[in-house]
């Protein structure tokens, strides 16, 4: 947990950053409702994997109203509607002619009944995402053109959802590159920062049981490095405000069974540390 204070006669401009997380997207819910009740308002939402379709949420209606809409989508998910692995065994999914464990049919629908808005310049409030080329393997940034395929780009977590094609290109998930895109928020001249970061919390890691657990904790590493990285490299003059996260216990990927735990959660320990940093502010 980071913060940086800004003079008060500065007004910052504020992006919200919101990284990838798989279902712990529910936590970053409770986030928004504590943030956006404290009266943040951003000026510029940036969004990756989870974080992407959340961020489209938020941007459209920054306020208690869009937050129980957000919310409302969570609770409405059900384990086999985003990836149904049906009876597939482990050895089947990854031994299978194809380019993903499980088709992105409910991930697409989600959106496509999520969504505000068709295209990135309807957005009242300025929205990006992104996604990771297959082929280059940079980092790709939508800010203008159809929303639902960059979201869903966005989202493709590598072998257990398909690459998504957008104007000739294949994109992934864009957490392979920048799970918490905070750079992105100073490249668009961000002077307050608010992360919502999911993976935010200190625990020993599990030890790996399968090849598919050894291939997600590898990709959590990665992804935090990067973070850890990026948040070292902040300018001085930036206030950085890094939300805590909260330790889900163990929860499989494909679990959004308890989505209502972790929104509630979530909400809890955010308002619990805005609660703190106004009190130390006013002191």
């Amino acid at each position: 947990m980071v913060i940086r204070h800004l003079p008060v006669s500065r007004p910052p401009r504020t992006a919200f950053v919101l990284g990838g997380g798989g279902n712990l997207g529910a936590v970053q819910v409770g986030m928004l409702r504590a943030v956006i009740d404290r009266g943040y308002v951003p000026d510029v939402v940036v969004g990756c994997s989870v974080g992407a379709l959340n961020s489209a949420i938020v941007a459209a209606d920054p306020s208690p109203a869009g937050i129980r809409q957000l919310a409302d989508i969570w609770l409405s998910i059900r384990n086999e509607d985003l990836l149904p692995t049906g009876r597939l065994s482990a050895v089947r999914l990854l031994t299978r002619r194809s380019m993903s464990m499980v088709p992105n049919d409910g991930l697409r629908q989600l959106i496509a009944g999520s969504l505000p808005f068709p295209r990135f310049e309807d957005w009242p409030i300025r929205l990006e995402v992104v996604a990771t080329s297959l082929t280059s393997g940079g980092e790709k940034w939508f800010g203008r053109g159809p929303v639902e395929p960059a979201v869903l780009a966005s989202s493709a977590l590598p072998g257990v959802l398909p690459p998504v094609e957008i104007d000739g290109e294949m994109f992934i998930d864009g957490g392979v590159v920048n799970n918490v895109p905070i750079s992105r928020a100073l490249e668009l001249g961000a002077e307050r920062v608010v992360v919502f970061h999911v993976g935010n919390f200190q625990r020993p890691r599990p030890a790996p049981r399968r090849p598919l657990d050894v291939l997600l904790q590898s990709f959590s590493i990665a992804r935090n490095h990067r973070f850890g990285a990026d948040l070292a490299r902040v300018p001085p003059d930036v206030e950085m405000i890094v939300l805590p996260g909260i330790d889900p216990s163990p929860l499989r990927y494909n679990d959004f069974g308890r989505s209502s735990q972790l929104i509630e959660r979530g909400h809890a320990a955010t308002a619990a540390y805005l609660d703190r940093l106004e009190s130390a502010v006013s002191l």
